[in-house]
């Protein structure tokens, strides 16, 4: 994934319905009462596609060094460069910081922060963490199959104790087992040409069918910012493996939309910008029209703009040029 050579041009794609899914929402685009489906797809597809691509480097230390690098570091500006803003909001322009957010303190205090969108990276790095433990310390998969499904299954202890872990640790606890599908699927064919691909839209179609069935019949989900299980815990994570294949599939079958995948290349930018880029505009555009497909517009027409400036400018602290030698 380090060269456009190397690159699997669908995982572009993927990423990039995935991102643009979370902008709309965060733009208040009433996507979910439309699609229930998609609340089991956005955050599955984004830890499935996370763990597709799971390495150990050689070791713990090596990997903790990697996912610095490419996900603690971003986290770490993007969340400290918010709260400046925050703090020049409520001193010089009270009004544009309304938010639930109260000080640089608040990922270790409460669920909310000034640019939410990014708890994803924190909990991503918890993710590859635990999974690295896990993998260098078990030598069969059906250990690691056994040590994932406990530390998921704290995740959901934790929800019905009324048990939160701030920083994010309790929603890696149930995001682990999510990551832990895109690790396995990386064990099978699915990335890479095969014999079975010419039935890929029959399969595409039959899966999303069946996860169809299992919203409408027994709607379950898990808001994994929240830690919160709405339904079963069973079929939340059934119905999610099946709409993140399907999408998958799909989106193997298409291969590359310019816009779309560009969006995706670069998904770390977008989510670590979109939700402050909403904040200034909104209140301007807000002159001219409440409508929020137009807010929509608007911003990831910004977010497309901004993603050559920071890959020029921010390249340490957006993944695209590593701080700490390997």
């Amino acid at each position: 994934m380090e060269t456009d050579k190397k690159r699997i041009e669908f995982i572009d794609l993927a990423k990039g319905v995935c991102i643009i899914l979370v902008v709309l929402l965060h733009m208040g685009l009433p996507i979910d009462e439309h699609v229930p489906l998609l609340q089991n797809l956005r955050m599955p597809l984004y830890f499935i596609l996370s763990g597709l691509f799971f390495k150990t480097y050689g070791g713990f230390a090596q990997l903790c060094k990697k996912k610095i690098n490419k996900i603690l570091i971003p986290f770490v500006f993007f969340y400290v460069a918010s709260y400046g803003i925050f703090y020049m909001l409520i001193t010089f322009a009270p009004s544009l910081s309304n938010s639930e957010a109260t000080g640089i303190l608040d990922i270790f205090t409460q669920r909310t922060t000034f640019n939410n969108p990014i708890w994803f990276l924190l909990c991503l790095f918890w993710c590859n963490l635990l999974f690295c433990a896990i993998s260098v310390t078990t030598k069969e998969e059906w250990q690691r199959t056994i040590a994932v499904i406990t530390i998921g299954a704290s995740g959901y202890l934790l929800n019905r104790c009324n048990v939160q872990i701030y920083g994010c640790i309790d929603c890696a606890f149930s995001s682990l087992p999510m990551f832990y599908v895109g690790y396995m699927l990386n064990k099978t064919k699915l990335l890479y040409s095969n014999k079975f691909d010419k039935y890929t839209p029959l399969f595409a179609a039959a899966i999303l069918c069946l996860a169809l069935l299992l919203v409408n019949i027994w709607p379950s989900r898990i808001n994994y910012q929240t830690n919160e299980y709405f339904g079963n815990i069973i079929i939340a994570y059934s119905t999610s493996i099946l709409v993140v294949l399907s999408t998958l599939l799909i989106c193997k079958i298409i291969k590359h939309l310019p816009i779309i995948s560009y969006f995706g290349r670069y998904s770390i930018i977008v989510l670590c910008t979109h939700e402050m880029i909403r904040k200034f505009v909104k209140p301007v555009l807000g002159i001219l029209t409440d409508n929020v497909y137009v807010l929509a517009v608007v911003v990831l027409t910004i977010c497309l703009a901004i993603i050559p400036l920071c890959i020029r400018f921010l390249p340490h602290v957006t993944a695209q040029k590593d701080v700490l030698a390997s």
